[in-house]
């Protein structure tokens, strides 16, 4: 027995002398003047660095110091699921506790809806946009404008004082309201854009060497190719806007692309209505039959944008959509390491736009002049800089380069270049080659992800295997058992742009869930149907 406890005691020696002799460095809001609740879906290099960016301004300006509570709970998908919960948590609360009202689900689908369908729905929409209600956390920080819009639009997000307190900062000289066919910012304040990012297409030479690929994918188009079957790293569409952006974007590239072609038989400069019924329909088709190959080489569909970076990284993918800030992060992480410089980052010529990346204040921020402050570092000089600068230079990131677009005109200057991790990069002066056109795609946007989900993720499985099995017949010289089988895959007409126009969009606006379940369902099984069909005839039975 006594040997056992010589024993013990010296693990507890071991182990708890350097844990009793260590400081205690773990940062608590009690030791803080202020608090600040932050909920975001964005890294911990970005956090650490606008946490010690703000923390530092915040001290010079305030002669305060100040707590960041970080909140992560995933994506940003997961990120609006917590928030609308605990805003419904909240309100039900008000709702019964101080107005003393009996709860119900026409009062639960009402508050938060900015077209309220009966008289009690709009008692609880006007008792909701009347309260300071709030769901525990003062800014929501990264995502999509999509997003941003939604919590907006539900009342969960209200109007910052940034843009009346600095009008000088949002104007056409600084951060201007529009660029290439998007908004940087809300007129209203209930959002405003950080930084400008946009998605592109990461690749590991050495994985191409192994796949005997001489030429490196420059467009979306490229990542069809059957060589990179189950080698591409996706983003769940599901869980990320701005993968929906992504894919909306290829959509426009094909339809500018017919456009260019109409254009350019007919000799004329611009499109008469018929034709721009074309362009739209036939664009459309185009760009659905290359996102669904596009789909079908790839490996999974992750819900952490993160780890298709890393899985690039490591050679586990060849290549993946990724969003451009981690994609340079990562290479520019490879190369000081040490590793070879395998990483190459590309933006698909005319195939991508810059999106802002957004900010915005809660409705019943607890720490509301903290939120505001906030809000105005991140959009001011010095915040711009942190987030555009290389490490070690003044007034730059202190330990982590966030290669990140600055939003602000006033940032790319001449002097500034040597500073920046991007210098070649100024998209106020970069050659417009692919404005954004909102009427053609934007309100199609949540029909994108639907159509994702049924066509591509939920029949994945039968997607993958009849993509294969075209691939090896083809491969194996069996061309016209291939043909016929790619002519049932790519069988797509049904989901043609007018028919999500016309029928897909008005239900899905409908918010009418037995009527987008039963459709959902419904598409899911033609074209689990329709891929077991090409799976059938690519084997030649």
């Amino acid at each position: 027995m006594k040997k056992y406890l010589y024993i013990f005691g010296a693990i507890l020696i071991v182990v708890g002398l350097p844990i009793a002799f260590k400081r205690t460095t773990l940062a608590t809001p009690e030791k803080f003047d202020d608090t600040l609740v932050v909920i975001t879906p964005h890294n911990e290099t970005i956090r650490f660095e606008m946490d010690q960016g703000f923390k530092e301004w915040y001290m010079k300006k305030t002669g305060r110091s100040v707590f960041i509570d970080w909140r992560v709970p995933g994506s940003t998908g997961d990120v609006v699921r917590y928030v609308d919960a605990m805003y419904i948590n909240a309100f039900r609360m008000y709702w019964t506790d101080t107005l003393r009202k009996k709860w119900t689900l026409e009062v639960q689908e009402n508050f938060i809806n900015d077209k309220p369908t009966t008289p009690l729905g709009v008692e609880a929409r006007k008792a909701f946009l009347d309260s300071n209600v709030s769901c525990g956390i003062d800014l929501f920080f990264g995502g999509g404008v999509v997003e941003y819009k939604r919590e907006a639009r539900m009342g969960q997000l209200v109007s910052c004082k940034t843009i009346q307190q600095h009008p000088e900062w949002f104007c056409d000289d600084c951060i201007p309201n529009v660029l290439a066919g998007d908004f940087l910012w809300d007129k209203k304040g209930t959002w405003i854009g950080t930084s400008l990012s946009s998605f592109g297409i990461m690749y590991n030479t050495d994985r191409m060497k192994d796949l005997r690929l001489k030429k490196a994918p420059t467009q979306w188009m490229d990542l069809t190719d059957p060589v990179f079957y189950r080698q591409i790293a996706m983003v769940d569409p599901m869980q990320s806007s701005i993968v929906i952006k992504c894919l909306e974007m290829m959509f426009q590239q094909q339809m500018k692309l017919v456009r260019a072609d109409i254009l350019k038989q007919s000799n004329a400069e611009d499109l008469t209505p018929d034709q721009l019924h074309d362009v739209l329909n036939k664009g459309w088709m185009r760009g659905l039959k290359m996102i669904q190959k596009i789909m079908a080489n790839s490996r999974y569909f992750t819900d952490n944008s993160v780890t298709t970076v890393w899985d690039v990284s490591m050679g586990n993918c060849a290549a993946g959509i990724v969003v451009d800030f981690y994609g340079r992060h990562q290479r520019e992480t490879n190369r000081l390491r040490g590793a070879s410089d395998r990483l190459r980052f590309i933006l698909p010529k005319g195939g991508t736009c810059i999106s802002p990346d957004p900010i915005g204040m809660f409705r019943g921020a607890p720490n509301p002049q903290v939120a505001e402050a906030f809000l105005e570092y991140i959009v001011s000089d010095e915040g711009q800089c942190r987030i555009g600068f290389k490490v070690g230079t003044r007034g730059g990131p202190q330990c982590y380069a966030l290669h990140r677009t600055p939003i602000r005109k006033d940032f790319y200057t001449q002097e500034r270049k040597a500073y920046a991790t991007s210098p070649e990069m100024n998209p106020f002066e970069e050659d417009d080659d692919f404005p954004y056109q909102p009427q053609w795609t934007a309100p199609a946007f949540s029909a994108i992800r639907m159509l994702s989900k049924v066509l591509f993720m939920d029949t994945f499985t039968e997607l993958a295997k009849a993509w294969y099995a075209i691939i090896k017949a083809q491969k194996k010289g069996h061309h016209a058992q291939a043909k016929q089988a790619m002519s049932v895959f790519e069988d797509l007409d049904e989901i043609s742009y007018d028919w999500v126009v016309t029928t897909l969009i008005p239900i899905l606006k409908s918010k009418n869930p037995l009527q987008q379940i039963d459709l959902e369902t419904e598409l899911t099984r033609k074209f689990r149907n329709k891929y077991l069909e090409a799976l059938r005839l690519a084997k030649g039975k």
